[in-house]
């Protein structure tokens, strides 16, 4: 039989995981809106959890910050990995787009706050993570005929940033928008004879352009 003793650990350690989430999904509402000026505290009234324990999660800010792009680019490479398992790598393909660019629209705000250097580490951590799935994902297209040769995982991630600015329109309906380019742009993936001009872009040029954009 389980004792007391037992059960009280381990619901506060999910009270703990809770106010931890809840702090982090507070900065991201805030940093959005109102950018880097907002204090620890700040954050923690929006959470609705006291100041002690906001500072027992996070020494500082910046310390939350990173977590809350930790928890974005886990999320980013858990999308790559399941697209690049999927039994149809064409459907995989879809899913990899379709779920990135919900999980940019929904952290959009992020860019603005998310200062050069954050932005290099950010983006150089998901790549390391995230290319290796996308490189399996291409070569299992490639192999069942499915896509363009030559086509590379950079080539994904600037296909990525190009659809995303398409939130940017303002329209009744963005959701049908970004479907309606998604498909022009999925396409233009598809295998044909003619060969792709030029190549893929380094990862430097496409950090570089991130940054300043």
């Amino acid at each position: 039989m389980m004792s007391t003793t037992d059960v009280a650990p381990r619901r506060l350690r999910a009270d703990a995981a809770r106010n931890r989430q809840a702090l982090i999904d507070a900065a991201q509402r805030l940093f959005t809106t109102r950018g880097l000026s907002v204090t620890l505290d700040d954050i923690a009234a929006e959470a609705g959890v006291n100041v002690a324990t906001a500072y027992r999660n996070f020494a500082n800010k910046r310390e939350l910050l990173q977590a809350f792009l930790q928890q974005i680019s886990d999320d980013a490479i858990r999308i790559a990995e399941e697209a690049a398992a999927h039994d149809d790598p064409w459907q995989g393909l879809t899913d990899f787009f379709a779920r990135t660019l919900r999980l940019m629209a929904e952290n959009r705000g992020m860019h603005d706050v998310v200062t050069a250097s954050y932005t290099a580490d950010w983006m150089q951590h998901l790549e390391d993570h995230v290319n290796p799935a996308l490189q399996t994902l291409l070569t299992r297209a490639r192999k069942a005929g499915l896509v363009r040769p030559g086509l590379a995982p950079a080539d994904l991630g600037v296909v990525l940033q190009m659809l995303a600015t398409v939130t940017d329109i303002e329209t009744p309906d963005t959701a049908g928008l970004v479907r309606r380019y998604l498909t022009l742009v999925l396409d233009g993936l598809r295998l044909a004879d003619k060969k792709l001009p030029g190549t893929p872009p380094s990862s430097t040029a496409v950090h570089t352009a991130v940054a300043q954009s």
